[in-house]
This record gives structure tokens, sequence and C-alpha cells, in this order.
């Protein structure tokens, strides 16, 4: 089967399988949200961010599974809040009416965060976390929204990620990579991670101490020392039971990843496939993510030292 041909038919095959998980209802849990008075605030924010296929997935259903952070599926709700906090026109409008900017930031901060400590609140959680791969792209605006929010920067192996983003149709912010590498979209995949992981090192370095940088191999090869270092990051209190996040309820959608979490067994480690892949299309992701592997500690052979 040809290279191309065997693309289709994956692309095929994902397509089958979320729809499937659209007409299956057990794939959702049903939630009557709670009422406007009940809802949960003053906790800080939790987000979590890492390129697409690193694990973000994850690192979201063992958050979930604590018993006080909610954390749903990925709402992308934050990006058309930071479009119109970047929007120097709409600003502008509003300045003269005699809108002051932060006063619009405190009024979108309001707005953005009312539907998430509603979500919390009716899970009986006091604190919540958006999950949103895309939130690279916006990373200045949601600090000056939440001021006081914690950062998962999660990371996975370049290659790993680019093989997977590229066998992938509807990650559209890869694209215009994948355009850059002359259409080859393994190469173009792992210009995208590079460039997606630059975004967030210069995050981190700029905001130290409110940023816990995860690394898939290391978590999913030793989950309880991990996921424990992450929570005290958060200041939050160790619970067990997040380690069998895949035995507790969370609200699903019918996105690719979600119908993943839903066949999870628990730690299921997926390392080092880049190295199955033929030769050239290896030597074509490392011209464009190399350097950006040595920067996150990467050695040869994939692994975390």
């Amino acid at each position: 089967m040809s290279e191309g041909r065997a693309l289709s038919v994956r692309m095929i095959d994902l397509v089958r399988r979320t729809l499937r998980a659209v007409l299956d209802e057990t794939q959702r849990t049903r939630r009557e949200i709670v009422a406007p008075e009940s809802r949960a605030s003053g906790e800080p924010p939790i987000f979590v961010v890492g390129v697409h296929r690193s694990g973000t997935t994850l690192v979201r259903l063992i958050l979930d599974s604590h018993s006080r952070i909610a954390c749903p599926p990925e709402s992308f709700f934050l990006l058309p809040a930071a479009r119109v906090l970047g929007d120097a026109k709409a600003m502008e409008g509003l300045l003269a009416m005699g809108f002051q900017p932060e006063h619009v930031v405190q009024r979108v901060r309001e707005h953005v965060a009312y539907f998430f400590e509603m979500y919390a609140a009716s899970h009986g959680k006091p604190r919540w976390a958006d999950k949103t791969p895309a939130y690279v792209d916006c990373l200045d605006a949601i600090d000056r929204l939440f001021p006081a929010a914690q950062y998962v920067f999660v990371y996975r192996h370049g290659l790993d990620s680019a093989r997977s983003i590229a066998q992938i149709p509807d990650i559209a912010e890869a694209e215009p990579h994948v355009a850059a590498c002359g259409g080859d979209r393994w190469a173009g995949a792992a210009r995208y991670w590079a460039t997606q992981c630059g975004v967030m090192r210069e995050f981190a370095a700029r905001h130290p101490g409110r940023v816990f940088e995860l690394f898939y191999e290391k978590l999913v090869a030793a989950p309880e020392a991990e996921a424990r270092a992450l929570f005290a990051f958060l200041g939050e209190p160790w619970e067990p039971g997040v380690l069998a996040f895949h035995e507790k309820p969370h609200d699903r959608w019918a996105g690719h990843q979600d119908i993943k979490a839903v066949a999870s067994r628990g730690f299921e480690p997926n390392v080092g496939r880049w190295r199955l892949d033929p030769p050239e299309r290896v030597r074509a992701m490392l011209e464009q993510a190399a350097e950006r592997l040595r920067e996150l500690g990467y050695d040869d052979a994939g692994a975390r030292p």
C-alpha cells in the first residue's frame, strides 16, 4: 500500500471512530450545571498546555481525577477572548467610549471564569483547569486575564509527536509549517512542534515558579513520582486515586483525544515509535527538530536523562 493511501485509510478510520463516539451516548457524562450563586471561585486556575499529541489528555484526566480539580475536555474558549484583547481597533473603540484597558480585561476575565467556575461547582470541586493545546498561541493573553494562574507545560519527544500529528487531518495550525517544508507532512509537523515548544520555553523563562514542565516519557515511566511532583507544584494534597484515572468518570466529547481516553486502561507508554519510520523520514524530521530536542534534554534514543 502506498504511503498516501495508507494515510487516507487512517483518516477514514479516524472519522469512523469519531462518529461512533458521537453516536454512543455512553461516551459522555451528562451533568446539570449548578445555579450561579453556587459556583466555585477564588482558586487560581490551571492551564494544561502542550503541542498536540504530547500527552496533554493524559495529564487532563489525572487532574480531573483529583477531588479538588475539575478539568473538562478541550474548551478552546479562551481563544476568542484572546482575540478580543488583541484586537487593536476593538480596544481603541472601547477606549473612545471611556473603557480603560484594565476595565475591559476585568470584564472579560469575569465572563470567562464564570463558565469554568460553574463547571467546577457542578462537579463539587473548588478549582478548575483548562486543557487546550492551542493555547500555546495565546499564553500572554491568558496570563493577562489570570495573573495568578498556574501552568502545566507537557513535552513529548518531538518526533513521536510529529509522526502522530502528520497523520491527523484537522490540526490546521500545523499546515503553514507543512507548506514551509514543501508539503512534507512529517517534516512540517516536526517544524510545528519545534516552533510551539519554543514559545512554551520562552514563556516559562519569563514566569519562573508558575510553570511546571512535565515530560510525557518521565510520567509514563514513573507515574507516581511525577504526579506527586505535579500536585506539589499546584499546592494540592496528594491523592493516590489520581493514578487510577481510567477508572473514574470524566466528561467527554467527540474529539480524537477523547476516543483514546475512553479506551485507556491506565498508563500505556507510547515512546520511541519514530524509530520505526523510514530513515529518510526521520532525517527530514530531525532537520526541523534536532536543536529543540537537544534543548529539551532528549538524547539520540529519544529518552529523557
